[in-house]
């Protein structure tokens, strides 16, 4: 029987349990913040919603902007460039020991005023200076501008590059819904290709059976896949020294329905072809389309995987268990939270999730997905398993050894300011939600262990890319993006030599870094 004397020592030995557990959050962090007054990077991604623009006109409103890494001047050292929705885009230059200077106006940025949306950094021209995509929405309400196709022009003497907007020249700039293109050579025949993911928004017809989309393009939204024709005569039309819209050639799905939020090229059944991934938001399926060898892909999703996320953002692909196969992963929206999670309108009724289905829909669920390779064509779904089904509102996954222990961690940036998924919210009040940034160090081959929330910022957080010191890694098309209205945010982190650059599409941008 429990008497006085034992109840203290076990009241004592729990708090002292809890103590322990706040001291290591506090004192023994996996990263540690810079924030812009010791690294330079005072850029602000300041969203201003208007009557006539906001989240209810442009549900996208709040997804951010996109910011994009690489050596731009050739000095061995990482440079940042900042898009912005509302505001000018900015490049950064490292100069040394995490310090940053803003050259937006000496490297001849063109500022159209555009809402870009996302960065990618690519040498086109193989002149070994590196370019810069910017993706852009277009032709919606007071959004006018086209996708930007930034082509070094050279270096300066003091060491700063300069660019011209060459993306009607290279036949790449397109005016509509886009979100990010992605590089890669899809035909293996020596230069990079484009793929252009785009998102949607809902029309008058947009919630129909699936067989009225398939097979269909629409002019502002679904993908786009454009072949290199920089340097050969174009097959089946197009013109040289252009890229060529080839979307109907390879089979890619370019419908009204096609919400793209997320993209990732990795070869997935290990032929040697880059195949893609693709996260839909909303009632469409996820793609993933396998490469065939002959200039096409499949779309064979629902052939490979059972289900997927509802409302997919997010993606990324990664070998998480060492085993040789690569694993995919898809972010969603479910919280972890049961107080914010009671906020939420979450799972389809059981009579809308059936009439789904009916329309020829796949499974999905509202929670992120990982997707087990079996090693056989086929995956399984272990999100919940692994213990990374649940991190709030979610953009980007990043699998990378943070720790050096041999095995790929997981880090998610989240977080959005108005809701729209918000029981509140739909009966027209706005709120502002509680978003934690997540590293989940990987504790197996396939469980994944939250760490305490004091061992990264709480940030509202939508991309990120993480960087080698002395070069840099770029995972797929969720660059770095930006803090709504604060300075940008590079972490580094405390127990390896990598730069890992965290940031939002809404808020700040900060930097965690190593301490030895």
């Amino acid at each position: 029987m429990f008497n006085g004397r034992n109840i203290f020592f076990f009241l004592l030995i729990i708090i002292l349990f809890f103590i322990r557990c706040n001291k290591t959050a506090v004192d023994d962090p996996l990263f540690v913040v810079l924030d812009h007054t010791k690294t330079g990077l005072n850029f602000s991604n300041t969203l201003k919603p208007t009557a006539s623009f906001n989240m209810f006109n442009y549900m996208y409103f709040y997804n951010g902007a996109g910011v994009g890494a690489g050596d731009f001047n050739n000095d061995g050292l990482i440079d940042l460039f900042f898009s912005s929705n509302q505001a000018q885009n900015k490049l950064y230059i490292n100069k040394g020991g995490l310090q940053f200077i803003d050259v937006t106006s000496q490297s001849k940025v063109p500022q159209d005023g555009g809402w870009s949306t996302g960065v990618s950094v690519v040498d086109i021209n193989n002149d070994g200076l590196l370019d810069i995509y910017v993706c852009k929405v277009g032709n919606y309400e007071k959004l006018k501008s086209k996708n930007q196709l930034l082509i070094c022009q050279g270096i300066d003497e003091d060491g700063i590059p300069f660019y011209e907007d060459k993306a009607e020249e290279y036949g790449l700039d397109f005016s509509g819904f886009s979100t990010q293109a992605v590089f890669f050579d899809y035909d293996m025949d020596g230069d990079l290709d484009c793929f252009l993911l785009n998102h949607a928004v809902h029309q008058n017809g947009s919630f129909a059976a699936r067989k009225n989309f398939l097979g269909t393009y629409h002019p502002l939204s679904g993908d786009r896949m454009y072949r290199n024709d920089l340097n050969s005569s174009p097959l089946g039309g197009g013109r040289v020294g252009a890229f060529t819209d080839v979307t109907k050639e390879t089979r890619i799905n370019s419908s009204a329905i096609s919400y793209g939020l997320g993209v990732v090229v990795a070869d997935i059944d290990l032929d040697g072809y880059p195949d893609i991934y693709v996260g839909n938001d909303f009632h469409e399926n996820d793609y993933l389309y396998i490469n065939q060898h002959d200039g096409t892909f499949s779309e064979q999703l629902t052939e490979r995987i059972m289900h997927t996320s509802q409302f997919s953002m997010g993606v990324d692909v990664a070998d998480i268990n060492n085993d040789a196969q690569p694993e995919i992963i898809s972010l969603d929206m479910l919280p972890s939270d049961p107080y914010i999670l009671k906020r939420s309108l979450g799972e389809n009724d059981f009579n809308t999730f059936n009439l789904k289905i009916g329309y020829g829909y796949n499974y999905q669920y509202p929670r992120n997905t990982l997707q087990w390779n079996r090693g056989n064509g086929m995956f399984s779904e272990v999100g919940l398993y692994a213990g990374v089904a649940a991190t709030d509102w979610s953009w980007a996954p990043l699998f990378m050894d943070f720790d050096n222990d041999g095995l790929k961690d997981l880090f998610i940036s989240n977080g959005i300011p108005k809701r729209l998924n918000d029981i509140d919210s739909n009966n027209f009040s706005t709120t502002v939600a509680i978003p934690i940034n997540k590293v989940l160090p990987d504790k197996g081959p396939i469980l994944f262990k939250k760490m305490f929330p004091g061992n990264i910022l709480t940030a509202e957080v939508k991309g990120g890319v993480y960087a080698i010191k002395e070069g840099f890694k770029q995972l797929n098309h969720y660059i770095l993006d930006n803090q709504l209205t604060s300075p940008a945010i590079p972490f580094q982190s405390l127990v390896t030599d990598r730069l890992v650059e965290v940031d939002t599409s809404k808020w700040m941008t900060k930097l965690y870094y190593p301490v030895y």
